[in-house]
């Protein structure tokens, strides 16, 4: 009896959700944004559309363990969005939908003065323990994750400039990072005689981010920028951000972005020279293929190179993973394109095909990661095709990287 009750409480539960399930995956998602986990936002809104629920039922229907659901259970009351009855066992509920917003939202609000109240206390604090400037002078390199923390970041950048800023990227990154409120600091940079020069392409037209831009700072439209362009800014020859996982469209694509920032002067030049090297394009020679479809061409040839190696390795009795991801001392997860384990550590590989030379930035991207794992790994690979550019090879062999050329000339 008891089994046949809780089946059809979860196929209830199951039927219940199935309609809408998109839009309840978008409030899951969103709810993130107040402070919730996702299993926390899973209940609040299991609870919202079923009504009460006893623990047991709550755990059953969504696949979450006893212990787990308690835990939810406690945090979303302390949170004050749900409620439990006085019956034995207590049947739990959502509050009403907006209330619940109204208080997650005042909650954040208050935290936010606490830690206004407490920022001069801290400050006094630093001062007596603060390192000495020569140790914050160094080189340094710093993984970002999610755009937040990316612009965040590139704001900083853009309020320090004082004579030059050089950005790469195509339309809809800076279409994105205007939006965002990052691009409007060219005004001051405008009015404070600071040189900022974007390279870009598609961003022809009179939009008004497009006008915007061409007042505030030099745009050169460079008609060789494909769409797989690294996308960088460099602020006074001194600090770098290169995006290496560039955001997408949903919230989900944006917390997965992530980027570099530097101020080692080896990679600062690095990318200083691709950029002078976009703004003078050197001749080429007529295509066969429109770009687009030579990318499409060289993701083909990725694909089957990296199965047929991934092929090979096993064949030859090595234990291989794909796709491997590496948690690294930052806390980010990188994933490479293949892992041969090899005791405790893996040796990682990754494969860069261009449809021209490989530029230092798949060299950066590349090091970053690489740097990141040092600990994990027993060694790291970059095969490309066709071969490094001149500088790429350069900053490869600074940086003592593994590379194998599959079009060496």
């Amino acid at each position: 009896m008891f089994k046949s009750t809780m089946a059809s409480i979860e196929g209830e539960s199951r039927i219940a959700l199935e309609g809408g399930s998109k839009e309840f995956e978008k409030l899951q998602e969103e709810l993130a944004e107040y402070g919730l986990t996702d299993n926390e936002a899973k209940v609040f809104i299991h609870l919202l559309k079923l009504g009460p629920m006893k623990a047991s039922e709550i755990g059953l229907s969504l696949g979450i363990s006893r212990t787990e659901v308690y835990n939810i259970l406690t945090s979303l009351q302390n949170k004050g969005i749900i409620e439990a009855s006085l019956d034995r066992p207590a049947k739990f509920s959502a509050i009403g939908f907006e209330k619940a917003l109204d208080i997650l939202i005042e909650a954040e609000r208050r935290r936010i003065i606490t830690m206004e109240k407490s920022k001069e206390e801290l400050m006094e604090i630093w001062k007596t323990v603060r390192v000495p400037s020569k140790v914050e002078e160094q080189e340094k390199l710093q993984l970002l994750k999610g755009i937040e923390q990316i612009y965040a970041r590139l704001s900083d950048m853009l309020d320090e400039a004082k004579e030059e800023v050089n950005i790469v990227a195509v339309r809809t990154e800076l279409v994105r990072a205007y939006n965002a409120g990052i691009l409007q600091k060219l005004r001051n940079l405008s009015k404070d005689n600071v040189h900022t020069q974007i390279l870009t392409h598609g961003i022809s037209g009179t939009s008004s981010i497009t006008s915007f831009l061409k007042k505030h700072a030099e745009v050169i439209e460079v008609k060789t920028m494909s769409i797989s362009a690294p996308c960088f800014i460099i602020v006074d020859n001194k600090q770098l951000l290169l995006f290496t996982k560039p955001p997408g469209v949903s919230r989900a694509e944006r917390k997965e972005a992530t980027a570099i920032w530097t101020n080692s002067e080896a990679l600062v030049q690095s990318l200083r020279k691709l950029f002078r090297s976009m703004m003078q394009p050197e001749e080429v020679s007529a295509r066969m293929l429109p770009v687009e479809q030579e990318l499409k061409m060289r993701e083909e040839e990725y694909a089957s190179f990296k199965k047929q190696l991934s092929q090979y390795l096993s064949m030859v009795g090595l234990q291989v993973e794909d796709n491997i991801k590496i948690t690294g001392k930052s806390g980010i997860t990188h994933v490479f394109d293949i892992g041969v384990l090899n005791g405790d550590k893996p040796i990682v590989c990754d494969i860069v095909f261009d449809v021209t030379d490989v530029s230092v930035t798949s060299i950066v991207g590349f090091y970053t990661k690489k740097n990141d794992v040092e600990e994990m790994i027993n060694g790291a690979t970059l095969i490309v095709k066709p071969k490094l550019t001149e500088d790429a090879k350069q900053l490869a062999s600074f940086y003592a990287i593994r590379v194998i050329e599959l079009q060496p000339s």
